[in-house]
């Protein structure tokens, strides 16, 4: 699939020049963690799915932290900034990053300096299954027709995402997967990419699974696949893009991140508190509110998934950049 930027990628905002905060953090402060408040920073706006998913995750992991926990939204630079307030920040616990793979899209497409392998995994919260969806009276009834028309018409099918993010990577993938060329315009974030769709300027989306059924509720959009491996128990009947025959899976798992050198302790306490989370009903059918379900991971299950979305990440980059 070929790259159609429509703007010049924004240069990355460097916070800071100088090396992580090295300053020791004594056995003492680790073994009282937490007695703070803890920052959570979102690469995101308010109101997001990202945003929507952290603020769950602080009400509720709060009482078995007996901490307070305040959401700090930072979507400035496409969330470098958010990414390099906990990267350089001290390994103490108290600036933890809160998000999903469009930190390994990003970096694949040198919009991030560093990777998120840089970074400590602490686990995985909330995750999120995306669609395919186009308006309801577009020609094509599944994804298989939608293909088959990119097949025979190179570049005239118009797939809508934002650069260098997860929505870009999953029209990317879709291309590669079924060897078809589909145009990629960059037309922003959720609201103007449904926006973009809704006035007939491109064709599909990806959105996650809440937006998708509001809209198709509303008659405005019908479902082509889901980019899971399994159909979402959410909505049982849009099949899945593998069982379609297209091997896109691109379910969104948000990450709790803490600075590179997060001590041990610490990142057991977050998992300890974790697993407790995962028996709470109430944070599970409070999280249900925005679509999501819990996904738990420990440290070295997320540093194995990590190390995996990188390399897929990086996969479709490389076959991008070899087509342009």
């Amino acid at each position: 699939m070929k790259w159609f930027p429509l703007f010049v990628l924004q240069a990355i905002l460097l916070v800071a020049c100088s090396n992580h905060d090295e300053t020791a953090v004594t056995q003492a402060a680790i073994d009282t963690y937490p007695k703070q408040t803890i920052e959570l920073y979102v690469p995101a706006s308010p109101g997001g799915q990202s945003d929507a998913g952290a603020r769950v995750l602080a009400r509720h992991i709060s009482k078995y932290l007996d901490s307070d926990i305040v959401i700090v939204n930072q979507d400035t630079a496409g969330g470098a900034l958010a990414f390099e307030n906990v990267y350089r920040a001290k390994a103490d616990g108290y600036k933890l990053l809160y998000y999903h793979q469009a930190l390994h899209t990003s970096y694949a497409v040198g919009q991030y300096d560093y990777s998120a392998l840089e970074m400590t995994p602490i686990g995985t919260f909330a995750g999120i299954n995306q669609v395919f969806v186009t308006r309801a009276d577009a020609p094509w009834d599944s994804l298989e027709e939608l293909v088959e028309e990119a097949r025979q018409h190179p570049y005239e099918i118009l797939y809508g995402g934002q650069i260098g993010g997860t929505t870009h990577f999953m029209g990317e993938q879709l291309g590669q997967v079924a060897d078809v060329d589909i145009k990629v315009l960059d037309v922003g974030g959720e609201s103007d990419r449904m926006t973009a769709l809704l006035g007939n300027q491109i064709d599909f989306v990806s959105t996650g699974i809440g937006n998708a059924l509001n809209y198709i509720e509303s008659g405005d959009f019908k479902a082509l696949a889901v980019l899971s491996e399994e159909r979402d128990e959410l909505a049982p009947d849009i099949p899945t893009a593998l069982e379609q025959g297209y091997d896109v899976q691109f379910p969104i798992i948000h990450t709790l991140y803490g600075p590179p050198n997060l001590p041990e302790e610490i990142i057991h306490k977050w998992n300890a508190a974790a697993e407790q989370l995962a028996e709470d009903e109430e944070y599970v059918q409070d999280l249900a509110t925005t679509f999501q379900r819990h996904i738990q991971m420990d440290h070295n299950e997320t540093l194995t998934f990590n190390q995996e979305e990188l390399k897929k990440a990086e996969g479709i980059a490389f076959e991008l950049f070899q087509e342009d």
